[in-house]
């Protein structure tokens, strides 16, 4: 037996990695140095090929390492990760995986901080439960989190209350934002928006943990298993990954008006758009957002004026599709076939789809959110411009319910709206982001906007007068009713955030605390409007400087903040937005061992 020494690149730190190398393919490390082995008598799991420490070779994730071994076929690798950090306690946990069928692993190593310094103490469990521990020494010097900046935002812990803090990690979807209004960007700015990307995982502390980067702007994110994660991109796209960023599989929206991106994504067939954020069912298919153009007469040219001209529109309304895993569409929703497309919000004219390649494209029902309620068979959609979540039949695609303000639905529709039980604070307005929670209960972010829709007779709530808020309901299918069972808050306060587009909420499985991701808060100020884009006579919301935050809340009433994690850049050059989010007890999604020590 004898060992090296070798020093490779990770990043821009040095690894120092002292591997102990033995002769003879089929040898045994440790035989008889491992306590199960002694106790039992069993030999220890044969080891065929040393473990292998290489830096990540994918720059899309440069905070993880690959560790590469072979054993006997069935042996489970445990890795032990002891991580140390100047100033700041040290960390402990385990990463357990299963090698292949033929014996070979490679395992991400993932959940180390930035310019840590990190050791590896690797164990084998063969099939008859012996451990042994292998006197393979793995050290090595983490990589640099990247300069605060133009790509970079600085993040700060500023509020935590570990002792009622979900353990676990946060992963974001982090934007940055130019300080402009969309239609009046250049090529240049436009894509320095929508050409960048990245999803940031943070520990309890707020430190960053893992962080995936990507050439496109990315939108929802989602935990699949096996710790991959799946997301939306800026060019109607939807890609899976795993913890070290390779691509697992692509879909895409074939008839996408930018077909010059060269990807080996799966297309969508008919799909023009795939957008926000997808849900993976637990029959291994996909339920996502589209949305398609169909022409209507007769339609609004104002959403102030009633008694403006009416003429032919093009309008895009949503559907929603469910694909497999070869990308056939297998089952489909259509809003223009379900929903009144006379119902319109006072967004119906801004630019949102003439940013994204369609020309003279209305905005009606800007879908942004889609999930599914397993006990009840209903997929639950939440429409933004309707100021509404809409739950749908799985078996027959009717509306089953709707929630929302009752004005201004008619006909068959009015029956469907939901009646209140209880106190409630408002009414949906802007929702975002659905999650069915089981037994009929659904967290969902409300952005507030407006609270009030064109030719209702209500005035729109202006942004210096506004909140959002996170909401848990619970929702009676029977009774046909919906009871508030919890909110962040009921009221604006001091401290109140208020941002008109994304964000997300999540309750969380252990405490039941609630995940309130907070895209972008504006300060209050009367002279700032977020209601007409193309108003060349007042500050548009978009350019004014924010900050994001990610709040952990617990499930009391009222709710206590037991956690806030700010996102920011120091200069207020660019404003750095979180679209939205999602927690799992570990980095990786596998069941593992963490605590912190001293």
């Amino acid at each position: 037996m004898m060992s090296s020494s070798a020093v490779v690149r990770f990043g821009f730190a040095q690894v120092v990695v002292t591997t102990v190398l033995v002769l003879g393919s089929m040898a045994v490390l440790g035989r008889g140095a491992s306590p199960a082995a002694s106790e039992t008598g069993m030999a220890p799991p044969s080891l065929i090929s040393a473990p292998v420490l290489v830096p990540n070779p994918n720059p899309a994730v440069p905070l993880a390492a690959v560790l590469s071994l072979r054993a006997e076929s069935g042996a489970i690798v445990e890795v032990a990760v002891h991580e140390r950090l100047a100033n700041r306690p040290s960390k402990q946990y385990k990463l357990v995986m299963p090698v292949g069928s033929d014996g070979w692993l490679r395992m991400p190593i993932v959940g180390f901080r930035p310019s840590s310094a990190v050791k590896l103490q690797v164990r084998l469990r063969n099939s008859a439960g012996t451990w042994t521990t292998l006197p393979t020494k793995l050290d090595f010097r983490a990589p640099d989190a990247p300069e605060v900046g133009l790509s970079w935002p600085k993040i700060e812990t500023t509020e935590l209350d570990r002792s009622r803090l979900e353990a676990g990690v946060t992963f974001v979807s982090v934007r940055r934002n130019f300080l402009g209004r969309g239609s009046l960007m250049t090529p240049r700015q436009r894509d320095f928006q929508r050409k960048f990307g990245l999803v940031i995982a943070l520990d309890e502390n707020g430190e960053v943990v893992w962080y995936y980067r990507s050439p496109q702007r990315i939108a929802g994110i989602q935990s699949m298993p096996g710790g991959r994660l799946m997301m939306t991109l800026a060019d109607q796209r939807t890609r899976i990954i795993d913890m070290l960023g390779n691509v697992e599989a692509e879909y895409v929206a074939a008839l996408r008006p930018d077909q010059e991106v060269t990807s080996a994504a799966i297309p969508i067939t008919g799909v023009q758009t795939l957008h926000h954020e997808p849900y993976p069912t637990q029959e291994g298919t996909f339920i996502a957002m589209s949305t398609n153009a169909r022409r209507v007469d007769n339609y609004f040219t104002s959403v102030t004026d009633p008694l403006a001209p009416r003429a032919s529109q093009l309008v895009m309304g949503d559907s929603i599709i469910e694909y497999d895993a070869r990308g056939k569409v297998v089952w489909s929703w259509n809003s223009f076939d379900h929903l009144d497309p006379m119902r319109v919000h006072f967004h119906l004219f801004q630019p949102y789809w003439v940013t994204r390649g369609f020309p003279g494209h209305l905005d009606w029902t800007h879908g942004n959110g889609v999930t599914y309620d397993e006990q009840n068979r209903t997929i639950i959609v939440s429409l933004k411009q309707l100021d509404a979540l809409v739950g749908i039949s799985r078996e027959t695609g009717a509306v089953k319910w709707i929630y929302a303000d009752p004005a201004g639905w008619t006909g068959a529709l009015a029956g469907k709206v939901l009646r209140p039980k209880g106190k409630f604070v408002r009414f949906p307005a802007s929702p975002h982001h659905p999650h069915a929670d089981g037994s009929g209960t659904i967290t969902y972010y409300d952005n507030g906007t407006f609270q009030a829709l064109p030719f209702s007779g209500k005035e729109p709530v202006p942004q210096h007068l506004n909140f959002s808020r996170a909401v848990r309901v619970r929702i009676d299918e029977q009774a046909m009713t919906f009871e508030e069972s919890w909110t962040s808050e009921s009221r604006q306060a001091a401290d109140s955030c208020y941002n008109w587009a994304m964000g997300e909420a999540e309750t969380l499985p252990v405490t039941r605390n609630v995940l309130v991701i907070r895209a972008n808060c504006t300060p209050p100020d009367p002279a700032v409007s977020d209601f007409n884009e193309y108003d060349l006579t007042k500050r548009f919301v978009d350019e004014i400087y924010g900050d994001a935050y990610v709040d952990q809340y617990t499930g009391d009433s009222p709710a206590v903040r037991v956690a806030r994690y700010r996102f920011s850049h120091p200069d207020q050059v660019i404003s750095w937005t979180l679209y939205g989010g999602l927690h799992r007890a570990t980095v990786d999604g596998r069941e593992g061992i963490t605590k912190n020590s001293n």
